[in-house]
């Protein structure tokens, strides 16, 4: 019988669970758990195309010594001879792998590269070839031809009858299932132990492994047990010479417990008094010898009752009867009670029931009585006890009529720390041939004897053992202690060292050609010499030439000066007050590397700084050496800048022939071979690092608005400090010049960060501007806030805690927010409004001298709502009542600004003409339409932008006379829930606010209307805006880190203008190890060298990548851009009606697609992709209004579908850019007809779009780690288990999907798995919100780090997701993951390439998932 394990007090982290019961739960796993099966077909088809694919193995980092190697090797080699595998494969994988062999590493090739009929019984997919009636599949396993364990196989040791071949189908039990059929005492079936036994073995290995070095009280070796038997042996002796009774018990009450602890280690307690004979007399004389006699023989008599009664219950254990044995019942002893000392022993039911369990372990048995056993006999009492499997006795034959026999043993793990050993199915046969046994039964006990050696070493089993066979034992171990090798040892020691010699030979040979290069140095020096004299000539030829080029600038520059258009140009520039300071600037710039230039707004730095530099260059003869960088904050800046700039200049349009000024963003790149100042985005001037970290062609970098203090912005300045300080002391690298310039900065904090570098302070020239706060605005135009205005508070008891947990989850802007600031709930920076529907922020004392109807707004009034009334009603004032000027309107977003341009689109004032000049201003809005804004609206029109913060900085639009501030903007947040990046709207800073204002004040005096209050901008607003390196997760800066290669990444953010904290960092790190992005020591993976170069949310990202590669872009477009803003789902209090849109909005795809099924339904983010598809689909055919109005019948946010398809634009933009897909030409690239080319079917990145199964895989690389498992109730029956879960797990605690999701009413999932978006809590509960059912394909494919524990048939995902899975099925996926990081690899050296979707591994891959996907039929 198996022994019953005593509990381990185990300890098991947060993110561990290992059991199918959670801790402090009323629920469980289900005990059908998700398992991994493929086809044999499959399982061929994949392992063939694996291997011909050739993956490059990673290169080793660590190196070892000779003497490692070799240990190394031997541990290798000999534990995988103790799971079962023959020498020959073993040699055959360390000769593959060599320095990249490790024990995974060699299981994983064995298990990959051998078929399955030779692996171990343990390692081959034997449930592939077993009919199954569903995913979780009942048959784990079948026995094997040369490994079955059914009861008849007992009587085989007496006689092997080669003919019997059963086969024994293993079924995967429950824990329950376990507990409810544990063995009893009458149980006479060694198939049921054994069975017992395999499926405790994996559970008992991780408890042994978590306890590891903890000091755990297991069996005293026998040496340690005979030492204290012959100490207390002598304390008798001494106790009876003196006399003394209570003496005497004590020492025979010791000698009972070791004879017993000796007993249940396996060996006859008379073993102990041998040795306790032998070392008397080892110790005392020929005249000690009769007093020791004499003594030993009375004690003996005081012990006589105790060493008779373990004597009986070693032989009654031993050598009764077995099942089958031909002996009579006569012969079997019977259960006594003994007493010695005046205490009973009683044989106790647990012995009774070892001895009904030993029956089935015993085939000879000696004669009663008898001290030692044969080898056989004693083998099966030490498995038993051990806890292993019966061993098994395998015939091989030899030449003629020569035959042997090995011995196969299936042992549990044991040992603690390093003295550890793994367990597995070992095969051992005797060392040396011989060439005649006696019998059958000779040639199995010395294969015994020889196996009781091996695997028993530390007992003395030669003496529990019969003759010959004890000689053998003695025999063996003499050898060994000699240094005389076994065959086996010998070919492995032989092995090894031709390993070892192999790697030197290369060593050496690598070596030898380093000498023998040697004579050759003298030859390669001249051919050195002779290319040095051939780069002198280059230099020369382009030293000429530059000069040459300088001659002609400085040439033409004169000659520009006498046109009379360029004189009016150098007055105009003159006249800004910039050009007061321009001698400065250019001598501070000679004497210092780092200069700071601050000016106010319509100072004129943008535009005349960079000139500065290039006129002075040019004139001083030096204008052909020249190369001027100015980056800017924003795209249009960039643009704009350039093209004023090449104006002033009197020179064609940037980017031509003859023009020194260029642009370069994205997308566009106007430069030439005459450029001489570049104006480009900060992120184009990182991308030149990567391929120019030092910048040698470069002689001067200016960074304009560099008080934003944006993340890039931020990072740029580290590498020029870096670049400053290297050529501080390296005179080899050119002379670089930086420039930071700003309208409002800290210019102290830059200067010191520079070194104490110089500063420049130019006045700012603009006119004086009239600044009307919130309630001034009110006075004037008499508006009065309506009781139902969405930016009134509301104090309607009505409005619940839950329904505004529900706006924030849904985000509608057609919901009142009354309690708090619903806008920035969520992120740490939510403004409280009292209870009662008050204003928290109003003072009535600081409006007394203000009308009723004003203080009646304030009081009532939402900040934190844009009130689109009041702005129209603004706008229409100032058109009526102020004099000609543009207006420029300031909006947080996109959909803010679209708000806005509807609502007046729709006033008569601005019905016809009018309506052409009410612009937007935004970032994705096309260059084109951008620089609309720039021009001059016929007369008695009057001109509206509505922008972004793009307009607060850089850009000047000249007529502009008019500001509404809305004091809004969005900037880059971290949401912990979502654990995704996004824009989020909030207030500006006071720095923001002055610069808004200024921008009415360029032309003549000018109007800003604020609409905040006075004390808002005093009291509450900040100086400055924070810095987005403080605010942001830090993932996509240190993968730029990584890309550009410098070095580890928290010693360079140290040196930050404002470092962030080690935490922020820590976790940074931390995630993009877990994506794959990094590896090792800080290692850029390629999938993290991908996922650089694309500017979005690294989850995205990766789940954009994936998508192109995959072949579903389309669907994952939408996805992606749905994750990046929030849901096109408005909340409605009707949530039945809700959800039946919702179905009716899938069941109207399941009848138009062959390709989906009814489980598909089980996806919200399936559910948004259906949506936008036939919101676009309207959009097309039947234009905007039935658009709309399929939005409002559907409850869809028609503001958050349209930003939907710009995200999808932009998403696609950047995929192109790094050139995983193709782009139409021409008309083609419009923003509209971009839109249909993603989602057209036909091309190649679209060939899976219609595969719901390839879709939720993707987005399961995307959303993991955040996996959920299903649970039931504890208390059901496995065979009452539905489908329906009660509860999640997610890894740390119970969650439950929110009732917003598709899946919450679901009756049966698809399976137990599902992948969300973020986690909320409500009243003490976790809810998961947008969740998808995903396979265990999809899991194991894309989801976190995989374990894969081979011999137990199971994979772990991310430390605690557990999945039923064959070795060879688990190694295959496994391969297969690294197989695709193979290709990520193979991408960046051919970007181009964007044919991957026809990859036959891509293909393997997806032909996996679909397969998977369909129903399965019984």
């Amino acid at each position: 019988m198996a022994p019953k394990k005593k509990p381990h007090k185990k300890k098991q982290s947060n993110n561990e669970v290992t059991s199918s019961s959670i801790p402090n739960s009323g629920h469980k796993k289900p005990s059908k758990s998700p398992k991994l099966l493929i086809s044999p077909e499959n399982e061929d088809r994949l392992r063939r195309l694996l291997l011909n694919f050739r993956r490059t193995p990673s290169p080793v980092t660590a190196s070892l010594s000779v003497t490692q190697k070799r240990k190394k090797l031997n541990s290798i080699y000999e534990n995988l001879s103790c799971e079962g595998f023959l020498d020959d494969q073993i040699e055959l994988a360390l000769s593959s792998l060599r320095d990249g062999a490790t024990l995974e590493t060699s299981l994983d090739w064995l298990c990959l590269n051998l078929p399955s009929h030779e692996l171990p019984v343990n390692y081959s997919n034997g449930a592939s070839r077993v009919p199954t009636t569903g995913r979780s599949v009942a048959v784990i396993s079948t026995s094997r031809k040369d490994w079955n364990v059914s009861a008849e196989s007992v009587e085989s040791s007496v006689q092997v009858k080669e003919e019997t071949k059963s086969e024994v189908l293993v079924r995967v039990k429950s824990k329950r299932d376990e507990e409810e059929d544990s063995l009893s005492s009458c149980q006479s079936s060694q198939a049921d132990w054994i069975r017992q036994y395999m499926k405790r073995l994996e559970e008992e290995e991780l408890e042994s492994s978590d306890d590891e070095g903890d000091k755990v009280s297991g069996p005293r070796p026998f040496e340690v047990i005979t030492k204290d038997y012959c100490l207390e042996r002598s304390n008798a002796i001494k106790a009876k010479r003196k006399g003394d009774k209570s003496g005497q018990r004590q020492a025979g009450l010791a000698i009972c417990k070791l004879k017993q602890e000796m007993n249940a280690l396996g060996p006859s307690e008379a073993i102990l008094e041998s040795e306790f004979q032998r070392e008397r007399q080892d110790c005392e004389g020929a005249v000690k010898k009769e007093v020791t006699s004499s003594m030993l023989d009375d004690d003996l008599e005081s012990v006589n009752t105790d060493a008779l009664f373990f004597q009986l219950f070693d032989d009654l254990n031993l050598d009764a009867n077995p099942v089958g044995s031909c002996k009579s019942e006569e012969t079997q002893p019977k259960a006594l009670s003994l007493s010695s000392s005046g205490q009973e022993s009683v044989v106790s039911n647990d012995s009774l029931d070892d001895l009904d369990l030993g029956d089935l372990f015993v085939e000879d048995v000696p004669p009663y009585g008898e001290a030692q056993k044969i080898p056989k006999a004693l083998l099966h009492q030490l498995c038993q006890r051990s806890g292993w499997v019966a061993p098994k006795f395998n015939k091989v034959t030899g030449e003629g009529s020569n035959f042997s026999y090995t011995i196969s043993v299936m042992r549990k793990s044991s040992g603690f720390g390093k003295s550890r050993q793994a367990g597995g199915l070992v095969t051992i046969q005797l060392p040396h041939h011989v060439e005649d046994f006696k019998s059958i039964q000779d040639a199995q006990n010395r294969v015994a004897a020889f196996a009781l050696h091996k695997l028993f070493s530390d007992m003395p089993v030669h003496f529990a053992i019969t003759e010959p066979y004890a000689s053998l034992v003695l025999i063996w171990k003499q050898e060994e202690s000699l240094g005389i090798q076994s065959k086996e040892e010998e070919r492995r020691a032989k092995f090894v060292d031709s390993l070892l010699e192999a790697d030197n030979f290369s060593l050496t040979t690598s070596s030898r050609g380093i000498q023998d290069a040697l004579p050759m140095v003298d030859s390669c020096v001249k051919e050195n010499d002779d290319l040095d004299v051939v780069k002198s000539n280059h230099r020369a030829k382009r030293n000429f030439s530059m000069e040459a080029e300088c001659s002609s600038l400085k040439q033409k520059q004169e000659n520009k000066k006498k046109m009379q258009k360029y004189k009016d140009m150098l007055k105009t520039r003159a006249a800004l007050p910039i050009s007061e300071v321009k001698k400065d600037i250019l001598q501070k710039l000679k004497e210092k590397d780092v200069l700071v230039v601050c000016g106010e707004t319509g100072s004129g730095k943008t535009t005349q700084v960079p000139q500065f530099i290039l006129d002075d260059m040019i004139d001083s003869g030096h204008g052909g050496y020249c190369n001027i960088i100015c980056t800017q904050p924003r795209v249009l800046a960039a643009i704009s800048v350039a093209q004023r700039v090449a104006d002033e200049r009197c020179e064609p349009p940037p980017g031509f022939d003859d023009s020194l000024v260029a642009y370069q963003v994205r997308h566009q790149n106007e430069r030439s071979d005459k450029t001489r100042l570049l104006f480009c985005t900060t992120g184009i001037l990182l991308r030149k690092l990567v391929g120019d970290k030092t910048l040698k062609d470069v002689t001067h970098i200016i960074v304009d608005e560099v008080h934003e203090r944006s993340l890039m912005g931020d990072f740029l300045l580290i590498i020029l400090k870096s670049l400053i300080e290297k050529q501080s002391w390296d005179n080899a690298l050119p002379k670089l010049k930086v420039i930071l310039m700003s309208a409002t900065v800290d210019a102290h904090q830059f200067s010191r960060y520079f070194g104490q570098c110089p500063i420049i302070t130019a006045q700012g020239r603009t006119h004086p501007v009239t600044t009307y706060f919130l309630e001034d605005i009110y006075e004037r135009t008499k508006y009065l806030l309506a009781s139902d205005s969405h930016a009134a508070l509301s104090s309607d008891a009505s409005i619940t805690d839950e329904d505004i947990d529900q706006y924030l989850q849904l985000g509608s802007v057609n919901v009142r927010r009354g309690k708090k600031n619903l806008m920035l709930a969520g992120w740490g920076d939510s403004y409280l409004v009292s209870e009662d529907g008050l204003n928290s922020s109003y003072d009535s004392s600081n409006y007394e001298s203000y009308s009723d109807h004003t203080r009646k707004n304030l009081k009532r009034l939402n900040e934190d709502i844009i009130d689109y009334e009041l702005l129209e009603e603004l706008i229409c004032h100032i058109d009526d009542t102020c004099e000609e000027g543009a207006i420029l309107v300031f909006l947080p977003g996109m959909a803010e600004i679209n708000m806005l341009l509807n609502r007046l689109a729709a006033s008569y004032r601005f019905r016809g003409p009018s309506g052409d000049w009410l612009l937007p201003l935004h970032s994705s809005i096309a260059s084109t339409e951008q620089r609309k804004v720039f021009l001059r609206p016929p007369k008695g029109i009057r001109k509206v932008i509505i922008a972004t913060n793009i307009a607060e900085t850089s850009i000047t639009i000249d007529d502009v006379v008019y500001v509404i501030d809305s004091g809004k903007h969005k900037e880059n947040r971290y949401n912990p829930q979502k654990k995704l990046s996004s824009m989020v709207e909030d207030w500006v800073s006071k720095a923001n606010a002055r610069q808004r204002m200024g921008r009415a004040g360029r032309v003549k005096p000018g109007h800003c209307f604020s609409l905040y209050t006075r004390h808002r901008f005093e009291k509450l607003m900040r100086p400055y805006q924070v810095p987005e390196m403080l605010r942001v997760p830090l993932v996509e800066l240190c993968l730029h880190i990584k890309l550009l290669g410098l070095g580890h990444i928290k010693p360079f953010l140290s040196k930050a203008l404002e470092p962030p904290s080690e935490s922020a960092i820590n976790s940074a790190i931390l995630l993009l190890q877990k994506v794959g992005a990094l590896e090792g020591d800080e290692e850029l993976t390629p999938l993290g060298h991908h996922l650089a170069k694309l500017p979005v949310d690294l989850l995205i990202g990766k789940m954009l990548l994936y998508g192109g590669i995959f072949g579903c872009l389309s669907p994952i477009l939408s996805i992606a851009a749905f994750l990046s803003c929030k849901s096109p789902f408005v909340y409605s209090k009707d949530e039945q009606n809700v959800d039946r849109v919702k179905l009716a909005l899938l069941s109207d795809k399941l009848e138009s697609s062959s390709n989906l099924n009814i489980n598909d339904r089980q996806s919200d983010h399936l559910l948004v992709v259906v949506a936008y598809e036939k919101w676009v689909k309207i959009l097309h055919e039947q234009g905007f209004k039935a658009a709309e109005r399929f939005c409002e019948s559907k409850f869809l946010n028609s503001s958050v579908m349209r930003t939907i398809r710009d995200r999808r634009v932009e998403f696609g933009f950047l995929l192109a850019d790094i050139g995983l897909i193709n782009l139409p030409k021409g008309e083609g690239r419009r923003k509209e007809n971009l839109d249909v080319w993603f989602s057209d079917k036909t091309q190649p990145f679209n060939m899976y779009s219609q595969e719901p199964e390839v879709v939720k895989a993707i987005l399961c690389a995307g959303l993991c780690p955040n996996i959920a498992e299903g649970l039931v109730n504890r208390l059901t029956k496995p065979a009452k288990e539905t489908e329906c879960y009660a509860v999640w797990h997610d890894g740390k605690r119970e969650v439950h999907i929110d009732r917003t999701s598709i899946n919450k009413n679901c009756k049966a999932f698809q399976y137990p798995l599902i992948v969300f978006l973020e986690k909320v809590q409500k009243n003490k509960l976790v809810y998961l919100q947008d969740t998808t059912v995903v396979s265990p394909f999809s899991i194991l494919l894309f989801g976190g780090s995989v374990n894969v524990h081979h011999q137990s048939g199971s994979v772990t995902i991310d430390g605690w997701l557990k999945l039923t899975a064959p070795a060879q099925t688990a190694v295959l996926f496994k391969e297969l993951r690294l197989t695709l990081h193979s290709i990520l690899k193979d991408l960046i050296r051919k970007p181009e390439k964007s044919g991957i979707v026809h990859n036959e591994v891509v293909k393997a891959m997806v032909h996996l998932l679909i397969e998977e996907g369909r129903p399965q039929h019984t």
